[in-house]
């Protein structure tokens, strides 16, 4: 009896210390249901890694009883498929969690996958420092558990982040220790990509020896494969490489080459086109060149790829200046800034959704810190003060942002405005009109000077505008450009001087651009065009106690008497817009400004001048 109570008593003990062994590890397992959930999300989340969001998010909020692990596993697929969808912020902040997770249950492996996740979203975002210390840190953690292959991926990640930062030695040596990781491996994919990344570096070290065998390495995986979309990307960066080294006709074979394969599996891809664009236009045929553009062009176009088609239409404006189609590149021009203006807006909108998840998640963190607060409170006081705290914190934010939003409208409508003044289609084609009566003249060399100093004019109109400053010795330069061509216009009816201050660094000092244009363009058009004989144009620039002084002095016919023969649209008047652009500084240099009608002892105009003064 007495044994049979001892044994009794031992079966006990150790279902005691079963059960107790059970519980304590059940926080460390994945169930069967959570696992097969996992399965299916995993097979969406490189195909519709939005669909992948939902689904992960249902199984966060709807599951219950979830063990740590659990937790951990589906904030880190959560974390993967917004990073696959270009939500970096999020993706962060939701590795952040799962990586805490993973340190608490000593996961290291798990917790050295979230590390590189959270570097390379850092990287995306920007913060080169917290991605290299989440990289540094997945390394250490992967070479104490000995995972080469979470070690390779810890290299690449660094690799990344100095080829980001141009620091191509490091990014070497750090893609080389990638590849000697993997190549021991049999992911064939993967190790392709990473020779194609050390070949890129030394494509950037200018070893084009070194960066042909390279992709001879990738070619020759990717042929064993029978990998023909990646064959086509190897192909076009051989031909790319090349490029670079100067054999052309290398180029062209292995450009051509990859164009062809694509034809053969019938697949859209620009990048040969966009290849054999930049061969001919270096090689100046320039026929062949506009082919191949236009061929890339429309496959950027269908597949709404704006950044390369803003690149290939910059190449298609200077095929057709350089073959006198002024129409074909002012209408590309015109469809390059509106796409640059689209593209900026849509960085805009991703970057406020990355302050709108920001805020989120601190509005989250702030809420659960005040739940822990309300046992120990009263908590409809508390709650009460929450509220009224959030209403507040929002209708400011709201007001804030209100605001900045007004000063961007105003902003990008004056920009607006300014580009309609700076470049009016009347300057335009009487400009060309000017040049083209220049070239049947028969003189190409002072025609190609003009088309030259037209072109600049044009760009560097376009490239100003959208700047808040520019050095004083670019405004000066454009504005010499501008008069210069407009002395072509009127064969040099009027003379010009640009009289600066020898004491004025104009390369280190900083203004608004093309502000002194609108004036010297009225002077011109409403004053010196005039006058048939003997015109002038000055403008001068000097130092001031705090700033610059500006005057445009000409000895045209003056405001008066032009204004008698035409009627000036305020609307749109360049004085209205400059007066504008000066209170947005508000430093109250508008308060300087003078327009002043000059006259002769017979109170007879002979000519304007304008003033005003910018501090610095």
């Amino acid at each position: 009896m007495i044994l049979k109570y001892k044994s009794l008593k031992q079966l006990g003990f150790y279902a005691f210390i079963f059960l107790t062994f059970f519980a304590c590890t059940k926080q460390d397992t994945i169930r069967p249901s959570i696992e097969k959930s996992l399965l299916a999300t995993d097979s969406l989340t490189l195909t519709q890694p939005e669909q992948s969001i939902l689904k992960l998010d249902s199984l966060l909020q709807n599951s219950k009883h979830l063990t740590t692990l659990e937790t951990a596993i589906l904030l880190f697929n959560k974390g993967e498929a917004l990073y696959l969808n270009d939500k970096y912020q999020e993706a962060f902040n939701t590795h952040l969690k799962c990586n805490e997770l993973f340190a608490e249950l000593n996961d290291t492996y798990n917790e050295s996958r979230s590390l590189i996740s959270l570097s390379g979203a850092a990287l995306h975002m920007g913060d080169i420092e917290t991605a290299q210390k989440y990289a540094l840190k997945a390394l250490s953690l992967a070479q104490l558990i000995g995972d080469n292959r979470i070690e390779g991926k810890a290299y690449n990640q660094l690799f990344k982040l100095h080829f980001t930062l141009k620091d191509y030695d490091n990014a070497l040596e750090y893609i080389s220790a990638t590849d000697s990781l993997f190549s021991k491996g049999v992911d064939t994919t993967s190790i392709i990509a990473i020779k194609g990344n050390k070949a890129s570096v030394y494509l950037k070290l200018k070893e084009y020896n070194k960066a042909l065998s390279s992709y001879s390495e990738a070619m020759a995986l990717s042929q064993s494969q029978r990998d023909p979309k990646t064959l086509v990307s190897i192909l076009n960066n051989i031909g790319y490489t090349y490029i670079e080294a100067g054999d052309y006709e290398s180029a062209e074979k292995f450009l051509r080459g990859s164009a062809t394969l694509n034809k053969n599996i019938k697949a859209i891809n620009a990048a040969p086109y966009k290849g054999l664009g930049n061969l001919f236009l270096l090689k100046a045929e320039n026929d062949s060149a506009e082919i191949n553009y236009k061929k890339a062009l429309e496959i950027y176009i269908a597949n709404s790829n704006f950044k390369e088609e803003i690149e290939v239409r910059d190449k298609l404006v200077a095929l057709a200046i350089m073959s006198g189609d002024y129409t074909t590149a002012l209408d590309n021009q015109i469809v390059r800034d509106s796409l640059q203006l689209y593209v900026s807006s849509l960085e805009k909108d991703r970057l406020l959704n990355f302050a709108n998840v920001n805020y989120e998640v601190k509005q989250k963190e702030t809420e659960i810190n005040h739940q822990k607060e309300i046992n120990n409170r009263n908590q409809l006081l508390l709650i009460s003060t929450i509220m009224v705290f959030v209403f507040l914190f929002i209708a400011t934010a709201f007001y804030i942002y209100n605001t900045k939003l007004k000063a961007v409208n105003k902003a990008s409508k004056l920009e607006q405005s300014l580009l309609r003044v700076q470049m009016n289609p009347h300057f335009i084609f009487n400009t060309l009109a000017a040049i083209q009566n220049i070239t049947l003249e028969g003189n190409p060399i002072k025609s190609s000077n003009y088309i030259a100093k037209f072109s600049k004019l044009i760009r560097q109109n376009f490239d100003y505008v959208r700047k808040e400053a520019i050095t004083l010795s670019k405004e000066v330069s454009m504005i010499s450009n501008y008069i210069e061509t407009q002395q072509l216009r009127f064969n040099n009816i009027f003379s010009y001087k640009i009289e600066i201050e020898d004491s004025l660094d104009v390369h280190a000092i900083n203004v608004p651009p093309m502000l002194l244009q609108p004036f010297v363009e009225n002077a011109i058009e409403y004053g010196l065009k005039e006058k048939k004989v003997g015109g002038e144009l000055l403008v001068k620039i000097e130092g001031n106690t705090d700033g610059l002084s500006f005057v445009i002095l000409d000895n045209g016919l003056g405001r008066s008497a032009k204004a008698k023969k035409e009627k000036l649209t305020e609307e749109l008047h360049a004085t209205t817009i400059f007066l504008e652009r000066l209170k947005m500084r508000k430093k109250g240099e508008e308060k300087s400004f003078v327009i002043e009608d000059l006259f002769d002892d017979n109170n007879t105009p002979i000519g304007t001048k304008v003033f005003f003064k910018l501090k610095l």
